[in-house]
């Protein structure tokens, strides 16, 4: 009985976070992020190669899975894909991110593994970015995979698979090394009964080296389009040295302490995850006090501790933030929330539960995050979100052009910077053209989209219409009046709005 009820809760918990990372994936507009990862993902499918482009963009792991997703969904070209197969490859990286404690059950225990699971399942941060297709969620994943395979200790080799794709995923990976590195050595000199310095060199050199040798192989197989492009390994080192950040992203120093940890009023919602940092407060203080907690367990917390507090402190201390970044040292945090447990006196089901209630407002706030406030601003979650009325861009664009069935409403430009996602809600117009500034004979073009002034060139020839893309970005759609007077004429044209 006890077994089947403790079957019950992994699955409970699971199901619990596959609903919030599945339920309505494709509802939300394409963010900008998004889109130029799935133009990628659309190069791959058409050229059936992969380069890697270290200037500005991150590694091949996402465009690699994405493209399996959409040609099991039988999409093979910018112009076929769709939001929802390629979404799933992070929500299903999300998913099996739930799972992982299952890994620690026999090292920890039931209890620490079930509430680290509930926390990666209900927090809005890890639900939200599930639910986006960009790398961060494959990099939490693999590398709270390589963090339990290390915990192993009698096989670390898979370690090796882990830490090499989440190099092959992105560049970033190399703040959690640092990171880690960090927390092992202030980790150990914790120990009171620790070995030399150089005896413990000398145990760990052989593994670290194995380790190193695996991963290298692993992402350089992916950096290289599967060992046919070499350049890509070189590529995949000098992205640290030429790698160009976007403006307009430079933040606070403590930036990323709201709403993780203070919280924050928006849209007549409180927007927090403060029970998650309590409950791992309260475990890494277990570590000093508890008397039933093994060695391992308090090694393990302390280790878990120091690594998110090294992850936060170095990206807090680059001027660069955007909320996704932190996904990985996030998912530390949770996984020490569950060994809040351990300051239960015989950790009783009882006190366990009463703990796992304090994540309700975390459900409700991720239901909130993914549903009614997925692409507000008013959302903390929803980074530089992209307007919502853009999802009937293609569709009001169909009966402006059905009005004028004999004259092609093409090519259609785009004028100004800063236009992703558009293009996404464009890819069925492969006659498209993008510009800085308006080029010669702009006034014959049949549409066009401007995030510049153009009322001077273009006032006698189209209609302005005010349309969203993002609440930073103002647009406005220029239909030729050809085509605009055949759509207002048309009985059942579609309105802008």
């Amino acid at each position: 009985m006890k077994s089947i009820f403790t079957f019950l809760l992994w699955l409970a918990i699971f199901a619990i976070g596959a609903h919030l990372r599945l339920d309505d994936l494709a509802s939300r507009p394409f963010h900008a992020d998004e889109a130029t990862g799935a133009k990628i993902t659309s190069m791959r499918l058409e050229s059936g190669t992969y380069v890697f482009d270290p200037l500005h963009y991150h590694g091949p792991i996402l465009s690699e899975l994405g493209e399996l997703s959409a040609l099991a969904a039988g999409e093979k070209s910018w112009s076929e894909l769709n939001k929802q197969p390629l979404r799933l490859v992070p929500a299903i990286a999300g998913c099996l991110l739930v799972l992982l404690p299952l890994l620690g059950v026999r090292r920890f225990g039931q209890p620490p593994m079930l509430l680290a699971a509930l926390a990666l399942a209900t927090s809005p941060l890890l639900v939200y970015y599930s639910r986006m297709y960009i790398h961060e969620m494959l990099l939490a994943l693999f590398g709270v995979l390589a963090l339990f395979q290390l915990a192993a200790r009698k096989c670390w080799w898979p370690a090796g698979v882990w830490i090499g794709l989440m190099f092959a995923t992105k560049e970033t990976f190399a703040t959690s090394l640092i990171a880690w590195f960090a927390a092992a050595v202030l980790t150990f000199f914790l120990v009171h009964d620790r070995p030399s310095i150089k005896a413990a060199l000398l145990f760990i050199w052989k593994p670290l080296t194995l380790i190193g040798s695996i991963a290298l192989a692993v992402s350089m197989f992916h950096y290289t389009d599967h060992f046919t492009r070499w350049s890509g390994a070189i590529d995949a080192f000098r992205t640290y040295f030429v790698y160009k950040t976007v403006e307009g992203h430079d933040k606070p120093f403590f930036y990323y302490l709201t709403p993780l940890i203070f919280p924050k009023n928006a849209g007549g919602l409180w927007w927090f995850e403060t029970p998650l940092i309590l409950a791992a407060l309260a475990a890494f203080i277990a570590s000093f006090v508890s008397k039933s907690m093994s060695r391992e367990t308090q090694t393990t917390i302390r280790f878990l501790a120091f690594a998110a507090a090294f992850h936060f402190l170095i990206y807090s201390l680059i001027a660069y933030k955007t909320p996704w970044l932190v996904l990985l040292p996030w998912a530390h945090v949770c996984l020490l929330a569950g060994f809040a447990v351990f300051l239960i006196p015989n950790k009783k089901p009882l006190l366990a539960g009463a703990i796992a209630l304090a994540f309700i407002p975390l459900w409700f706030q991720s239901r909130n995050a993914t549903g009614r406030y997925a692409s507000d601003d008013r959302n903390p979650y929803a980074y530089v979100p992209t307007a919502g009325d853009i999802e009937t861009l293609e569709p009001w664009l169909d009966s402006i052009a059905a009005a004028s069935p004999d004259t092609p409403m093409e090519p259609v430009a785009i004028i100004g910077s800063e236009y992703w996602p558009l293009p996404w809600y464009l890819r069925k117009y492969p006659k498209m053209g993008a510009w800085p500034e308006a080029p010669p004979s702009l006034e014959r073009l049949p549409v066009i989209f401007a995030m510049n002034d153009l009322t001077d060139t273009l006032i006698a020839t189209h209609v302005p219409v005010p349309r969203g893309l993002r609440t930073d970005t103002p647009m406005v759609v220029w239909i030729r009046h050809d085509f605009w007077d055949a759509s207002v004429k048309k009985p059942d044209a579609s309105s802008p709005e």
